[in-house]
């Protein structure tokens, strides 16, 4: 067995772009970057929360150009001309770290004899892009005209790039990107056309389909005794401060469909049922009714709910794994009652060869009586184990009794073979 205690000390540190995460189109259970409505007329994106209109000039054919070892790079639509070979539009993301503008305009570089022309900055659907436009011979001797577009998101710079033999096409799919509008994802239905047909690329399709998948209501819940929680499914206990009110959930009946984080708003833990389950929990009820008792809250949750398209990072070494995994998991939970709103960092730690990401946020709640709030300080914990997440939550109105929580332990230790963990 391995003991580990808390806080994570850190450890990698790392500056997270948040971007909102809209609203849920199953499958899967949240909206993904790739997730996208086609029609004749038009191409809308679910996730960023926009409207790409499509030629309607000669004949074009969707594209499916994704590919399974890209992570951090999300190919969102393709089309190519069925009649001008050599002419096709395509649509990606790119997770970024960076200032957002600046990694917009470094996405329009277009390598070759006219690599020293500074991108043009232009305004597209109210929002800053960045273009390059360039003339290429070929070895035939023919002039291929390459477009690229890119702007920046919170967390993503979205491309847009056309390549063509035909001037009078590239310039009518130029007027096709330069049209693009952006609205709020929450009203993605309201934006489609009666005609859409849902697009998910294939590579995405792949993942999802081969991503374990958890029953949460068939796994054991384990049990708690004093202050010590320990499930040996799992093969992990707890030990809660002592002196401390503990509980713990029984057995959850799974619900119909799989919500997501964002669109429950987790009003009540219990909301998220079958995709996260509250397994334990503590309360320190020596403090006086008026004031907000510190508490930790452990769970387990369905990946599958939250960052299907990701596996979850199995060494801190794998930088860009972990940032492109912590800023989903922020994505998946910032707002609801497990994070706060203004969620900036990250920090992640590896010890006894086990993975732990920690997100400190804060959130305000009213104070009973009164028209003041009180600030609630929060640490988000998660970590992956047999394939199911097992979250703690710890929370206080003051940092100082928050820096306390954090040093309780945790002892890990090889799961139990014949164990049922509930996966499937």
């Amino acid at each position: 067995m391995r003991r580990i205690a808390l806080p994570l000390l850190s450890l990698i540190l790392l500056g997270v772009a948040r971007a909102e995460s809209p609203s849920a189109t199953p499958p899967p259970n949240i909206v993904l970057p790739e997730n996208g409505f086609v029609s004749p007329r038009q191409y809308t994106n679910a996730f960023f929360g926009f409207i790409l209109p499509l030629s309607q000039k000669g004949r074009f054919q969707i594209l499916d150009l994704s590919e399974d070892d890209k992570p951090l790079h999300h190919f969102l639509f393709a089309q190519r001309s069925s009649e001008k070979l050599g002419t096709t539009l395509v649509v990606s993301a790119t997770e970024v770290v960076g200032a957002i503008d600046d990694e917009a305009e470094k996405a329009v570089f277009i390598p070759g004899p006219q690599a020293d022309t500074a991108p043009e900055a232009l305004s597209i659907g109210g929002r800053l892009f960045w273009k390059s436009e360039v003339e290429q011979k070929t070895f035939s001797n023919k002039k291929l005209f390459r477009l690229r577009y890119a702007t920046g998101v919170p967390g993503f710079v979205i491309q847009f790039s056309i390549s063509s033999f035909d001037r009078k096409i590239a310039e009518d799919l130029r007027a096709s990107i330069e049209s693009i509008k952006f609205f709020d994802p929450s009203r993605t239905r309201e934006m489609i056309d009666a005609d859409s047909s849902a697009f998910l690329p294939e590579a995405v399709r792949r993942r999802l389909t081969s991503a374990p998948h958890l029953d949460l209501a068939q796994l054991d819940g384990g049990e708690v005794l004093g202050t010590v929680y320990a499930n040996r499914s799992l093969g992990f206990s707890y030990h809660f401060p002592e002196g401390w009110q503990t509980g713990q959930e029984g057995p959850q009946r799974a619900g119909a469909q799989n919500p997501s984080a964002k669109n429950t708003g987790l009003q009540g833990m219990t909301t998220l049922r079958p995709c996260t389950r509250v397994l334990a929990s503590a309360m320190n009820i020596s403090q006086s009714r008026e004031e907000f008792h510190p508490r930790i809250t452990i769970l387990a949750a369905d990946p599958a709910c939250f960052v299907p398209d990701l596996t979850f990072p199995t060494s801190v070494r794998e930088r860009s794994t972990v940032e492109a995994f912590g800023r989903s998991v922020i994505r998946a939970f910032s707002g609801t009652s497990l994070m706060g709103k203004a969620v900036e960092t990250m920090r992640a730690v590896e010890t006894g060869g086990q993975v732990f990401l920690e997100v400190p946020s804060a959130k305000v709640i009213p104070i009973s009586g009164s028209l003041l709030q009180r600030k609630i300080h929060m640490i988000f914990v998660l970590t992956s184990i047999r394939h199911c997440w097992v979250i703690w939550l710890f929370e206080s109105d003051t940092q100082s009794e928050l820096d306390k929580l954090m040093k309780t332990s945790l002892v890990l230790a090889q799961p139990q073979p014949a164990a049922n963990p509930g996966h499937h």
